[in-house]
């Protein structure tokens, strides 16, 4: 699909390695210690990888790998987000709007499905970005562009997914609003494997402890976005917009479900949700 993108401001769009840059220099130059500590950390989860073979597998890993309980999770909210979510849509091709696509398994897989995909990210790098489409057999289209800025016209996706990634914006309603206008009437807004909290104060706490983890490791880390959602924030932005909020949780299960209540009694606070929060439809 080639995506209908907003020429309003007459900007030239460069495309440098099959990806559109939407983010001017100026902007760069504002998130860009903000992207090399994410690296940073990224690199030292393991999520850094090497070799087409491990993309392609995506969301399934080795059991080995360090971020499988995580994998896991995106594995059990990819198999809601077909089967429950889009397959609702009923129609195909879809047309799919991947945020935060990181290094592009979501649209990978669901292009595999024969939907057409645009995924967007500020990252552009070879291993853990935009730029890792270089291993997917499949083709889909690659922007680098800010959640809060989308160079789209409105009005042109079945679904918009916001791919583990709501959580980074600064202020989430307002970011799910702006990215609701890339719908037509009928189609799907997610919020897929954000971590969510019942209590705003556990989510608090959450920021705490990693905040102490990443200055451990890395410094003092940059504040970037809200760092969480909470479950009523997320019903009354569906409220207001007089949407219906469907939740799936993802639990991983029972090994995975058990360290998270084990740690959540060491840390004195419940645990984040995981799944699956899709607005759609007119509430009645």
């Amino acid at each position: 699909m080639a995506p209908r993108i907003c020429r309003s401001c007459g900007a030239e769009v460069a495309c440098r390695g099959g990806i559109f840059r939407f983010l001017s220099s100026p902007r760069l130059a504002q998130v860009d210690p903000l992207i090399t500590q994410y690296r940073r950390v990224r690199e030292q989860d393991g999520y850094r990888q090497r070799g087409a073979a491990y993309y392609r597998r995506l969301p399934r890993v080795a059991r080995s790998d360090p971020q499988q309980a995580v994998w896991r999770i995106r594995q059990e909210s990819f198999r809601h987000l077909c089967g429950r979510v889009l397959a609702r849509l009923g129609r195909r091709p879809l047309r799919v709007l991947d945020l935060g696509a990181g290094n592009g398994w979501l649209s990978h897989r669901l292009t595999l499905l024969g939907n057409d995909c645009v995924a967007l990210d500020w990252l552009d790098d070879l291993d853990d970005g935009l730029g890792a489409a270089r291993h997917y057999p499949t083709t889909f289209t690659r922007l680098q562009a800010d959640f809060d800025r989308l160079p789209l016209v409105s009005g042109q996706f079945d679904a918009v997914i916001f791919n583990a990634s709501l959580h980074y914006a600064v202020n989430p309603t307002a970011t799910l609003r702006n990215a609701a206008n890339a719908l037509v009437d009928d189609g799907a807004l997610v919020v897929m494997d954000s971590p969510v909290f019942v209590s705003d104060a556990d989510g608090q706490r959450m920021l705490a402890e990693r905040q102490r983890g990443f200055t451990d490791r890395i410094g003092k880390p940059f504040e970037w976005g809200a760092g969480y959602l909470t479950v009523d924030g997320l019903a009354r932005t569906a409220t207001e917009a007089g949407l219906m909020l469907q939740t799936i949780p993802s639990r991983g299960g029972p090994r995975w479900a058990f360290k998270r209540w084990l740690a959540g009694r060491k840390l004195r606070r419940q645990p984040a949700s995981f799944g699956i929060w899709s607005f759609g439809g007119r509430a009645t």
